[in-house]
């Protein structure tokens, strides 16, 4: 698929499109290379759908809970959807993960998200594992058989729809869950719980999305691994392993926003990890309020690289949500239902009456001193205690955002709240 053209994607059943351009108000940021402008756009498009979906778990969780939002596998694993999508669903699919903004409607989103996916989960260094798990599972009875829906998904997403017994097979979830564990080297296990959605008789199909990464990077110091306190809120500190080293990173204090930033790339560079540590006495939430895409972007702009002594905790986390509840409150309510799905692609005989049951979340990430899980890996060298008198100090000694991107087409990865990084 990375070297495909256009012709040679089939075509799905419903095309989607945007109402006249000419009415549409000039853009307001500067063109880039028409060779990626497409991808360009999908890239900020999942990037606004991630930070909007990031906003709406936020709100759902208590300022200490940590949480993880893998944002390219989620938008991959809908866009498989639309694929068979028509009428309302599909433009509900289209504005809700702004593929919309995507201009040239003469060609498929599907064949830039393959281009997208090529530059993300190509092999990026030696070291380095970045692998997105995506699948349909639909019930066998419901004969979901369209050929030209599974040679797209294959040929785009890597993966057909694989049906199976949920009625009569009490072993399907663990089949999900297996199929999941395999894909993410056993990391990410039991995505599906033991009871829900492949319990009830109506069940005809379920989506479900993982993500993977690991790296290695040069170590920080384990001399330079000290305990220290973490301040989860005013009242309650733990203790945390904390790493330090001084080096030359991207940095920028935003005193007017109440944040620092720091940027630290991983090996390759390609890949990097970006801490948003709000000022002192400026809790987590107030950041969150604020945070979109386009006050993110202009954080990034402004950093510079500068002598850094940072201070950041050890940490391991693992989350898991029912994604149908956090999407169906953002205004993605057609897809889940019985009566207004319109997914007529996905059936050899174009019929209706098929919807999305349910979808879940699982994501794993640990940063610790020998290197990174589903995070990422830094190139960077430490230089030690030595004092220059001119560096910056980042100490995240209380709860900050992390985000990991591929930085050349600035796509989001992850984003996620470090909230408890407390040693056990």
């Amino acid at each position: 698929i990375c070297s495909a053209k256009p012709r040679d994607l089939a075509l799905e059943r419903c095309i989607y499109r945007s109402p006249d351009p000419r009415r549409a108000p000039p853009p307001t940021t500067p063109p880039v290379p028409e060779s990626t402008n497409p991808v360009w756009e999908l890239s900020k498009a999942n990037g606004r759908f991630a930070l909007a979906l990031f906003k709406q778990v936020a709100i759902s969780r208590t300022p200490t809970t940590v949480f993880i939002v893998p944002q390219s596998s989620i938008s991959t694993a809908f866009a498989m959807t639309k694929l068979g999508a028509c009428n309302q669903t599909l433009e509900q699919l289209m504005k809700f993960f702004r593929f919309d903004t995507i201009k040239r409607e003469d060609l498929t989103v599907h064949f830039f998200f393959a281009k997208l996916n090529c530059r993300l989960y190509r092999k990026k260094d030696a070291t380095t594992e970045l692998v997105s798990a995506n699948r349909l599972f639909g019930d066998q009875v419901s004969d979901l058989q369209s050929q030209t829906y599974q040679n797209i998904s294959e040929t785009v997403y890597g993966a057909k729809l694989l049906p199976l017994d949920f009625k009569g097979d009490p072993e399907t979830r663990l089949t999900i869950n297996s199929w999941i564990s395999n894909k993410t080297r056993n990391l990410i296990q039991d995505t599906l719980p033991d009871t829900g959605v492949l319990g009830l008789q109506d069940t005809v199909l379920v989506l479900v999305n993982t993500i993977y990464f690991k790296s290695e990077r040069n170590k920080f110091d384990k001399d330079n691994v000290y305990v220290s306190d973490f301040h989860v809120s005013p009242a309650r500190t733990c203790s945390a392993r904390m790493m330090y080293q001084e080096a030359r990173f991207r940095y920028r204090h935003v005193p007017e926003d109440h944040v620092q930033l720091l940027e630290m790339p991983y090996r390759g560079e390609d890949i990097t990890m970006v801490i948003i540590l709000p000022s002192r006495g400026t809790a987590l939430r107030q950041v969150e309020e604020v945070l979109d895409l386009k006050k993110v972007s202009a954080w990034l702009d402004q950093m510079k690289e500068t002598m850094v002594s940072v201070h950041i905790p050890r940490f391991r986390m693992e989350d898991s949500f029912r994604l149908k509840e956090k999407l169906q409150v953002l205004g993605l309510s057609d897809l889940f239902s019985p009566d207004r799905a319109s997914l007529p692609g996905m059936l050899e005989d174009g019929g209706e009456g098929l919807h999305i049951s349910d979808a879940y979340h699982k994501a794993f990430l640990e940063v610790n001193e020998e290197g990174s899980e589903a995070g990422a890996a830094t190139a960077v060298v430490a230089v030690g205690r030595s004092i220059h008198f001119s560096r910056e100090v980042f100490q995240a000694n209380r709860p900050f955002l992390l985000l990991i991107r591929e930085a050349s087409i600035n796509t989001l990865l992850f984003v996620a709240r470090v909230a408890q990084p407390c040693s056990p």
